[in-house]
């Protein structure tokens, strides 16, 4: 097989994808930690925090402009 000699302008392309990739392997792997907002498939008024060990546990956020079903009217 007959490979082609590499230009300059071919060099530097490809070490403008190596770095590319390179930085965002690192940012993939510094911040993968950072989304702690994430409500694991409920909706927004619900709040989760995930455990060392274990499933998360989330609770159910109280709107207080709602009127309470069970007030004594």
């Amino acid at each position: 097989m007959n490979w082609p000699h590499l230009r300059p302008g071919d060099i530097t392309g490809v070490l403008f994808v190596v770095v590319l990739v390179g930085i965002v392997v690192i940012l993939l792997l510094l911040f993968r930690g950072l989304k702690r907002s994430e409500n694991f498939g409920f909706g927004p008024e619900w709040q989760c925090t995930q455990m060392e060990q274990g499933d998360p546990i989330c609770v159910r956020l109280v709107d207080n402009d709602t009127p309470n079903k069970d007030a004594p009217r």
